[in-house]
């Protein structure tokens, strides 16, 4: 084809710009990248514009002049080891490092050869051809116009429901498990190196293993949030779980819309960040899975592709996923991260850890908890509930915003129980309401009734883009509590009115003239009734054993702290 367009290896028909992708004939490349125009393979191949540069290779649009079609074509060159002269060709190794570009060569010829050969699966993209030539060595690959899954999540409201991403990522996982059975590991899976093909999703961009780790004289190529703690480990193994990790992570970031923190931070805190109103809407099996998938020790982490397909394939039962969840699922406020824009308050990121807690497991009843702080680790973050909120104006108590405004008025809950909440938010789909995990002193609102809640009741908030979502705190009564009247009361009923006033309560045993044995004598040490003590103090109270024997022949002695008549 006389007339190539370098940027697109379309006809050009003789036009300086190029009418299909407006590229200039004039435009030059320059080292240490080949020159446009090179032949490759005794011309088998012409080389156009660089695509992409990665840590061990370059990626040229090319053409196939004896298959008349559009390739693109791998160069091996890592830059720290060689130079090209300006206009040349040829590759120079720098001085010192034949011996470990020779090796590095090898494996990428290697690397190339194998996936090659794996010509049955479709979820890989296919390399036609490897070879040699320039002092380096090249692979080609069929060249589609495609798009990165990365993009492809943004395009599509910037991330997927489950139902939708399920069948999309199906025929991927189907083509893992063949890739690592046959003893080959990508190391490099995320949203960026799995390509939207109008065949489906397949796995771009393999790799030769120096560069996916840390610490082998090559400039690693990592992908934040995807790559797994034990790459950025200098000398650390790497296998099939160190795949699923990424794997989950671009399933994560499909999801969500927001990739994993990056593994050296998460080697700090395991946990993980997700939006309250995407977490109601996954399954708990699918988090859990992700969870197990995701965990920064790789000796808990899922060990197979199997194993992972077999985990998404159908929800356990009910116990299962409580068995299962409780071992990866710890919500704390101290530890909650938030990367929203701006920083908050730590009381908001407690109630937010609150949140986050109920809203993933609220459709099993119950939350459930680790026991593992960073074995993981689904922190759900309330995006978006306060991200706008404004100055409430005065307003009618009834005033509501229509449905279908960006602003919306909160109810108020305070003084109501937690099912009188839930009956009335039930009834409406404009908002929804979690407990908070602790609850709090009050000195207004009596115990087991709503003493707070956020956003306030009656405030003026942006509706946002995840909903509204109100976070009430449970009373738990005032925090010094009046001692209630004991004396002359059944030991048993006198206990049970202090435990349900929040003391503990022990006893001793005393005689008495005037008190009953089995009632109370009154509270022992310098308090009295009607005295406040503070909610969770331990309280004795001294119980009459009745009067005092007065027989010469009955006396009393004590057995481990315990006073009683001796009768002979």
């Amino acid at each position: 084809m006389a007339d190539l367009c370098y940027g697109c290896m379309k006809d050009t028909h003789g036009e300086q710009i190029c009418p299909h992708c407006g590229f200039s004939q004039d435009t030059e490349q320059f080292s240490p990248f080949l020159p446009l125009g090179t032949g490759l393979e005794n011309d088998r191949y012409t080389v156009g514009k660089v695509l992409d540069t990665r840590a061990d290779s370059v990626r040229y649009i090319g053409y196939d002049n004896k298959a008349e079609k559009i390739v693109e074509i791998r160069e091996f060159l890592p830059e720290n080891l060689i130079k090209r002269t300006e206009g040349s060709s040829v590759v120079t190794v720098n001085k010192g490092c034949s011996g470990r570009f020779n090796a590095l060569k090898e494996k990428f010829t290697d690397m190339g050869q194998a996936v090659m050969n794996l010509e049955n699966n479709d979820s890989i993209v296919k390399v036609e051809n490897v070879f040699q030539d320039n002092n380096t060595v090249y692979t080609v690959s069929r060249y589609e116009d495609v798009t990165s899954f990365e993009d492809y999540v943004k395009k599509n409201g910037g991330h997927l429901e489950w139902e939708s991403l399920r069948p999309v990522i199906k025929p991927l996982l189907e083509g893992m498990i063949a890739l690592t059975e046959g003893g080959m590991c990508h190391l490099g899976i995320c949203p960026l190196n799995i390509l939207v093909t109008p065949e489906g999703i397949k796995l771009d961009d393999f790799a030769i293993r120096d560069v996916r780790q840390t610490g082998n004289g090559i400039e690693p190529e990592l992908f934040s949030g995807c790559s797994a703690p034990e790459q950025y480990e200098d000398g650390a193994e790497l296998d099939v779980a160190t795949d699923v990790y990424g794997f989950c992570a671009s399933m994560f970031f499909a999801l969500t819309g927001k990739l994993p923190l990056d593994a050296v931070k998460r080697k700090e805190d395991g946990r993980l960040l997700m939006s309250t109103s995407i977490a109601k809407k996954l399954p708990p099996f699918v988090i859990s899975t992700l969870a197990k998938g995701l965990q920064v020790n790789k000796a808990e982490r899922i060990s197979s592709f199997r194993e992972l397909a077999e985990q998404l394939s159908a929800a356990p039962t009910v116990k299962a996923m409580q068995d299962e969840i409780s071992q990866t699922v710890e919500v704390t406020k101290e530890n909650v991260q938030q990367e929203e824009k701006g920083k908050m308050s730590n009381f908001k990121v407690g109630v937010i850890a609150m949140l986050i807690a109920l809203a993933v497991f609220g459709g099993l009843g119950y939350l459930w908890y680790s026991t593992h702080p960073l074995d993981g680790m689904f922190d759900i973050n309330n995006e978006a509930t306060q991200s706008a909120t404004m100055s409430s104006e005065a307003m009618p108590e009834d005033f509501t915003y229509a449905a279908d405004s960006e602003y919306f008025r909160v109810p108020d809950f305070i003084g109501k129980t937690w099912e009188e909440a839930k009956t009335v938010a039930d009834s409406s789909s404009e908002y929804s309401i979690y407990k908070a995990i602790d609850e709090e002193f009050s000195d207004t609102v009596p115990e087991g009734k709503i003493c707070k809640q956020t956003p306030d009741a009656k405030k003026t908030v942006s509706r946002g883009n995840d909903g509204v979502t109100v976070i009430c705190t449970i009373s738990k009564g005032t925090q010094y509590r009046e001692l209630p009247k004991v004396q002359n009361v059944n030991k048993d009923v006198a206990t049970e009115n202090l435990v349900n006033n929040g003391f503990v309560v022990n006893s001793t045993l005393g005689y008495s003239d005037s008190i009953p044995a089995g009632n109370v004598i009154g509270y022992s040490g310098n308090i009295k009734e009607g005295d406040k003590q503070e909610y969770g103090s331990t309280i004795t109270i001294n119980v009459s054993l009745g009067k005092k024997p007065e027989s010469a022949t009955e006396q009393t002695f004590v057995y481990k702290d315990r006073t009683a008549p001796a009768i002979h």
